[in-house]
């Protein structure tokens, strides 16, 4: 049960696309619901992202502290002509659950900077026995892509959709949206060479505190998105996901509810950049 919950967690990341993100770790973050009417304007986000920053997050298993996510603006850089965001997400378990099943994942995008679609995408994953060494390139013009995977030295030639994402550039892309009470989102994003529809309602507001922000309780909105493929939903389990309402549009707070009582929680508890 234990190897399989564990599991979850990095399945539950390429769910978010992406995404993105689960609890404390200077205690449980607290969400309230105002009693009177609230103010359901969502503030524009940042046009462009930071040149540099690193979010760190708390993984809870059933409360159980069961290891770390990080994601990275590395840098902003010229790659094959074009300006690009190099961002980079890192899972891994704690030293106690990697005793019983060792998770020490890394994934790599490249961001086109202009036009906000990924280029390039690696993986490097080493969850207990298995292993993947990827890179998947992205052709945006053609609509095509071309994955290969060192380790087996399989390749892959797949068509893609105009402006498609992998499941690290869908997080940082969504980031970026003007967004409102009741809008729906829906884009494309590539995960394990294979497209899925992205989709999600934008909810209400609430106040939000997790540790990373201190004791001050910020606005949040809640989006709860889900994936389809081929038009069927997707079904491994539900993902609530907290945004900050801030310029700088934060992931704070995120959980993913499967099955047989499984629930895991991610909360930011680290934020670094330059000022």
């Amino acid at each position: 049960m234990r190897k399989k919950a564990v599991r979850i967690i990095t399945g539950s990341y390429g769910c978010l696309c992406a995404l993105l993100l689960v609890a404390g770790c200077a205690g449980l973050p607290s969400i309230r619901v105002p009693q009177k009417a609230y103010d359901a304007a969502i503030p524009i986000p940042d046009a462009r992202l930071p040149d540099y920053e690193k979010l760190t997050y708390e993984i809870r298993w059933l409360g159980l502290r069961v290891g770390t996510l990080t994601a990275s603006i590395v840098e902003r850089k010229q790659f094959r002509d074009r300006e690009v965001y190099v961002l980079e997400a890192t899972v891994k378990t704690s030293a106690f659950f990697s005793s019983i099943y060792k998770i020490e994942d890394r994934f790599v995008s490249y961001v086109d900077a202009q036009k906000l679609y990924t280029i390039r995408h690696e993986v490097y994953r080493r969850d207990g026995a298995y292993k993947k060494d990827a890179v998947t390139e992205f052709d945006q013009e053609s609509h095509k892509a071309h994955f290969k995977n060192s380790l087996d030295m399989s390749e892959k030639t797949f068509d893609i959709p105009a402006g498609v994402h992998d499941i690290l550039s869908a997080c940082y892309y969504f980031m970026l949206l003007p967004l409102k009470v009741g809008d729906k989102i829906e884009y494309s994003v590539c995960n394990n060479e294979t497209n899925y529809q992205f989709l999600g309602l934008i909810q209400p507001k609430v106040l939000i505190r997790v540790p990373a922000l201190g004791r001050k309780e910020s606005e949040a909105f809640l989006i709860q998105p889900y994936a389809k493929l081929k038009g069927e939903k997707v079904d491994k389990g539900n993902v609530s996901a907290y945004f900050s309402c801030e310029k700088r549009r934060l992931p704070l707070l995120a959980t993913v509810k499967g099955p047989v009582f499984t629930e895991v929680t991610i909360v930011l508890s680290k934020i670094e950049n330059r000022q």
